[in-house]
């Protein structure tokens, strides 16, 4: 008996090799993803993110059954998952590039900072499962997280090393969706809060992750200098910490320059 399911199993992994090659659209990813890898590895969400993670300017795709985890729900408001992924990348750097999973996760706060039906959602879960990929030629690093309602994340560690590289592949193949942003919309962002020249760079290294020292040594100002104008950004922007101020101003461009 154990050795038919270890049989069925294999066979399931192959099939779901066999199959991706097929993936040319979303349907296709999302059809894969729900028939052939669920039964492999139980998730809720795969949340994608892949671009440059130094300055957080990212691209997103989505795939889940549940109702408000979309992509395109996604980028009505992505400031706060834009940090959140900025950060989870930063850890898997740290994490010498290895896959990791994060048991009992908590969103609860990820959606106090930012009340909209995609974070609504994301607060059901409570695991979650980071693995990224290096694309040093092209510079847009990738992350998959695999977000699960369970407590406790099971990840088969041969079935990773099979299975990743080929849903890779064939999310690459997939063109992603890209949000409507108008020019307008995107001045009135920036000039929120009536914050300056400055405060504007220093909230865009922020929003991609970066500690104030790293902030400090980017700008070449010190680390205390930094502190002091976040402090006057939270107070512009009335709000408390760095998650509030990002998921407030929602800006993800390239960072201010000024002339």
């Amino acid at each position: 008996m154990l050795a038919q399911k270890k049989q069925a199993h294999w066979e399931g992994v192959l099939h779901a090799i066999q199959t991706s090659y097929a993936i040319k659209r979303h349907v296709d990813l999302f059809n894969w993803l729900k028939q052939d890898i669920h039964p492999l590895m139980r998730h809720d969400v795969l949340l994608a993110a892949w671009g440059n993670f130094s300055t957080g300017d990212l691209h997103f795709d989505v795939c889940s059954s549940l109702p408000d985890v979309t992509t395109q729900c996604l980028l009505q408001d992505s400031a706060i998952v834009n940090y959140l992924m900025c950060n989870l990348y930063k850890r898997w750097i740290e994490n010498e590039e290895k896959w990791y999973v994060v048991n009992q996760f908590d969103a609860s706060g990820i959606h106090a900072q930012s009340p909209n039906p995609f974070t609504q959602q994301l607060k059901k879960m409570h695991s979650l499962m980071v693995y990224g990929v290096r694309d040093t030629r092209r510079q847009a690093d990738c992350i998959y997280v695999f977000f699960d309602r369970a407590k406790e994340f099971h990840v088969p560690d041969q079935l990773l090393g099979m299975i990743m590289p080929h849903l890779d592949a064939a999310t690459r193949r997939v063109e992603h969706l890209k949000p409507i942003v108008k020019d307008e919309d995107l001045l009135d962002s920036m000039a929120q809060g009536g914050l300056s020249d400055r405060e504007q760079e220093i909230l865009h290294w922020v929003r991609s992750g970066k500690t104030n020292l790293e902030i400090g040594m980017i700008l070449e100002i010190s680390a205390n200098t930094v502190k002091n104008h976040l402090k006057r950004i939270f107070q512009k922007l009335d709000v408390s910490c760095r998650a509030q101020a990002v998921a407030k101003t929602g800006y993800s461009g390239t960072p201010y320059k000024a002339s």
